[in-house]
């Protein structure tokens, strides 16, 4: 047997705003430099990709990405400080509950093991 944890933030009409999708695109888009290369690498559309964005920047309050318009020198994004440190948040929460939860369950196995036993 083995647990499986899906950790999400929701807004405050319990909507998803972060979660391991929306965490893969920010990472995707910081080191792609672009949020199409970045959907398109996760096979999805660029309009989801934006829908998902601004959400997060709806929840937030705060823009998550600074955006240049493409041209001769080609458009590109990056992370505002807010998302990295978000992303870095985020990653070390859900590390936290993932070895928490691992912990429990690990006690959980042994016990129903030795009643299995019985």
């Amino acid at each position: 047997m083995k647990i499986y944890l899906k950790l999400s933030v929701l807004n405050d009409e319990g909507m998803a705003v972060i979660g391991k999708g929306s965490i893969h695109l920010l990472r995707n888009i910081e080191r792609l430099g672009s949020i199409n290369q970045a959907a398109r690498e996760m096979d999805m559309s660029y309009v989801k990709a934006l829908k998902i964005i601004r959400k997060m920047e709806s929840s937030l309050g705060a823009k998550i990405l600074k955006t240049t318009i493409g041209g001769k020198d080609h458009g590109g994004s990056e992370l505002t400080p807010l998302a990295v440190k978000l992303l870095n948040l985020f990653t070390a929460y859900e590390t936290k509950v993932e070895n928490f939860a691992n912990k429990q369950f690990t006690i959980m196995e042994k016990h129903l093991d030795a009643m299995r036993e019985k």
